[in-house]
């Protein structure tokens, strides 16, 4: 078999619209819950279940307003990296990333690297894991005052009675 110039753009066509496909599963316009599918905050909800613990309750609210909240860049760097983390899962584990445990999740970030690389927003699948996913979940979670308390902060700095935890003043 000869390859032509015909026969690599179909190639890339095929490619792209399956990588395509996977993107517009997980971005999801006709609610008006926000700019992620069901899919993609199944992945988040994921990522924030491996990377924070004791995570309370109400991650799921925290997660959707914070994502809300992004300009449109950032929300398709996540979802970039949410089908390109969620293709990798189905092939390790046959679900998406959302589907899997606790264990699984950890075993899979593990394996590609996360946490041993830098967070780039444009770098390899590892790198933007890192930026999009884990950096931004961690930034939910952890910027508001009930996501400290396991760390033994009761309210992060810039909240009210920040200081006073911090000093261990009453």
């Amino acid at each position: 078999m000869r390859l032509t110039r015909r026969r690599a753009l179909l190639g890339l066509v095929g490619a792209s619209s399956v990588s395509g496909l996977g993107v517009y599963k997980l971005l999801d316009r006709t609610t008006s819950d926000g700019p992620l599918s069901d899919a993609g905050m199944d992945g988040l909800l994921t990522v924030a279940d491996i990377v924070h613990p004791a995570a309370p309750e109400d991650v799921e609210h925290v997660i959707s307003a914070y994502v809300v909240r992004l300009n449109q860049s950032r929300i398709r760097g996540l979802v970039t990296a949410l089908s390109e983390l969620d293709s990798r899962s189905r092939r390790h584990f046959g679900a998406s990333f959302g589907a899997l445990s606790r264990a699984q999740g950890e075993r899979l970030l593990a394996a590609l690297g996360v946490n041993r690389v830098q967070s780039r927003p444009e770098g390899t699948l590892a790198e933007r894991v890192r930026y999009h996913l884990v950096n931004s979940v961690l930034y939910a979670l952890l910027t508001r005052p009930a996501g400290t308390e396991p760390f033994g902060i009761g309210n992060p700095v810039g909240f009210p009675g920040g200081f006073a935890s911090h000093t261990g003043e009453p």
